[in-house]
């Protein structure tokens, strides 16, 4: 019974293709991918995410310590900040690597995955793999790729469309905005969404607000 009952389990999670975590914490930390936490390790190379439910939190390490690429130095090819929503109900980074992979793409096309509580914990900020080689993105094709090549891709997991981010998304979007505008050299009026450059999408979706995060970046 035991064996059938972990058969039932394990092809569940093989039809879904991403691995489901409903562990929301109040404040948590930013990870990166492949890095050695006593609580929450969340690979976005395929692997399968393992979190640790251990109830007390680690510290929340400064985004400044976690958001600066494997060398230390930041390209000066970014110019704009583009934002999206998965247009999904749930996901994280990994789950996104893998559906962007059967699709051709070589790995995760954003830069920033911010969770939702489902995949990842409600406020996680994953830092994809192609912030740290400072590689282009694949989130935003337009004429000449203008877009992709200069533009920081941060993905806010959920459909945005039917229901608005939560709180805690947007306070991690905010906090992220503020180290890339200040790090880059991005003023808020370079922040902006897939649908504002394109016009062929509603990404990231009617219920988001761009023009409050752009106040909230200026401070008014």
């Amino acid at each position: 019974m035991q064996k059938f009952l972990a058969g039932v389990v394990l092809l569940g999670w093989l039809l879904t293709g991403c691995y489901h975590d409903s562990w929301i914490r109040e404040r948590p930390p930013v990870i990166l991918p492949g890095t050695q936490s006593n609580k929450v390790v969340l690979p976005i190379d395929g692997g399968r995410p393992s979190p640790d439910r251990s109830t007390d939190q680690p510290p929340v390490e400064p985004l400044v310590d976690w958001c600066h690429p494997r060398d230390g130095r930041i390209s000066s090819r970014w110019t704009w900040i583009v934002i999206h929503h998965s247009a999904t109900e749930s996901g994280g980074a990994a789950c996104f690597d893998r559906a962007h992979q059967r699709n051709g793409w070589d790995e995760l096309g954003y830069h920033f995955v911010i969770g939702n509580g489902t995949d990842t914990p409600d406020g996680q900020i994953e830092v994809g793999t192609r912030w740290h080689k400072q590689k282009h993105g694949a989130h935003c094709k337009t004429p000449g790729n203008y877009y992709n090549n200069h533009g920081i891709g941060i993905c806010l997991v959920g459909n945005f469309e039917k229901t608005a981010p939560t709180l805690l998304q947007l306070e991690a979007l905010d906090e992220l905005l503020r180290f890339l505008c200040n790090a880059c050299g991005i003023p808020p009026e370079r922040v902006t969404t897939h649908s504002e450059v394109t016009h062929k999408t509603l990404c990231p979706g009617r219920k988001f607000g761009i023009e409050s995060v752009r106040r909230r970046l200026k401070g008014n």
